[in-house]
């Protein structure tokens, strides 16, 4: 099969105009100008997509799938209050009902143009309904409630899943790993036996780090909002001594969690230390901004993120907090905030140490996703060997003259008219 389209966006090299990706058993053999491949391969079927741009898939740093059907809570609150809200919701769902919500949330990500996710599931219904449409993904075992009084059935829990999806994570499109859901939602011990867990099976971590003020208030003084809230169902050391003294970053660091394999979710609240630190550690950072803004808890503090080299993706959260699920919606708002934040510093860098350019945005959620996942070799962008995961862009009601502003500026997922997995159309409308 040939796919032609006005523009080839190969990411890692410069756009095609009027080029074609020859794709054979799912992966791409070669690309160029659409003339000289449906030369070179006059047998192979030819699907032009006339107005259009075609582009790698998009990777999603951050996402809930088996939380889909939680849509009616994406709406403006208080964060306290929403995950007050969050945790009732998932007291009404049955087995069944989480496998139905994640399958309903691939289709969305399908729709959205997202061909790789890092998906957080607690109840391992994220991870079947990944393997359903064969998607590359990093799938996170989600560990949340355990303090001492559980620590012992949550830990053999844990690694009955991880022993028992062992067998279908151990290919190079799908991987495992354990997401402690916060510091705020899991005791010290806990916190600490899975952070050896992580290092005996050697899974990569992902954490909601620092998105509240309120989580702040907890790790650093024990008390607030998120306190009162956490008080009364579970039994936490920080909070009973009165906070650690330290940020939510720093006490995961003095529990071996903040460390190359980390994506941390959000941190929205990281100070210039907690910067510094995850930098030195080697942890990645996702932004969600959507979520962020929506359950009203502020703005990442982009700028100094870029400034100070931090390895930065984007995210959409789950359909419980981001009704969007619109990774280019995301884009531009990262955009908009680092913009801000960048002339209210007046930061006397170097352009090219602070650049979030519009090429950089689009490698944010293609290549460079790619990367922190560890999949750069296999996805992320369009190049013989790779995995024929694409998206199509449909133009046909505007002009740019450079792809990427177009993309930035102008995109949103009501343009994917097709979403194409392992070379075959998985979406198209």
């Amino acid at each position: 099969m040939i796919y032609a389209a006005d523009f080839i966006l190969p990411i890692t090299s410069s756009p095609i105009k009027n080029g074609a990706v020859f794709v054979k058993e799912g992966h791409i053999m070669a690309i160029g100008e659409a003339s000289s491949l449906t030369a070179s391969y006059p047998d192979e079927e030819v699907h032009n997509f006339k107005k259009s741009i075609l582009m790698p898939g998009l990777v999603n740093l951050h996402s809930h799938l088996e939380c889909s059907s939680f849509g009616f809570l994406a709406k403006p609150a208080p964060f306290s209050d929403w995950l007050k809200e969050m945790i009732k919701a998932g007291y009404a769902m049955g087995k069944d009902d989480w496998l139905q919500a994640a399958r309903q949330g691939i289709k969305k990500s399908l729709a959205a143009g997202m061909t790789c996710i890092a998906d957080i599931t607690r109840t391992g219904a994220g991870l079947h309904a990944i393997t359903e449409i064969n998607m590359p993904a990093l799938a996170y075992l989600e560990v949340v409630a355990v303090d001492d009084k559980n620590l012992l059935d949550a830990v053999a829990d844990l690694l009955e899943k991880v022993k028992g999806f062992w067998a279908i994570t151990t290919t190079s499109e799908l991987k495992l790993g354990i997401s402690p859901h916060s510091p705020y939602s899991l005791s010290s011990s806990a916190l600490n036996a899975l952070s050896e867990i992580s290092s005996e099976y050697e899974l990569p971590i992902t954490i909601h780090l620092a998105e509240s003020k309120a989580e702040v208030d907890l790790i650093s003084k024990g008390d607030g909002q998120l306190a009162d809230l956490v008080q009364g169902r579970l039994d936490l050391d920080v909070i009973k001594q009165g906070g650690s003294g330290k940020s939510p970053a720093f006490f995961l660091d003095s529990f071996g969690l903040i460390r190359n394999s980390l994506i941390a979710a959000h941190g929205v609240w990281l100070n210039e230390n907690d910067i510094e630190l995850l930098k030195r550690r080697g942890s990645s950072v996702v932004l969600c901004p959507t979520s962020n803004e929506l359950l009203r808890v502020g703005e990442a503090p982009v700028a100094k993120f870029i400034q100070q080299g931090l390895k930065v993706g984007i995210g959409t959260d789950s359909l419980a907090s981001n009704p969007e699920y619109d990774l280019f919606a995301e884009i531009r708002k990262v955009r908009s905030i680092f913009s801000k934040q960048s002339a209210m510093e007046k930061s006397a860098l170097k352009e090219d140490e602070v650049d979030l350019s519009s090429k950089r945005l689009i490698e944010m959620i293609t290549i460079d996703a790619a990367t922190i996942l560890g999949f750069s070799d296999r996805l992320g962008s369009i190049e013989p060997g790779k995995r024929a995961d694409l998206v199509v862009i449909d133009f046909s009601s505007t002009s740019f003259t450079n792809p990427y502003d177009f993309l930035v500026e102008s995109a949103s997922k009501s343009m994917i008219s097709h979403t194409i997995l392992g070379g075959e159309i998985v979406y198209y409308r």
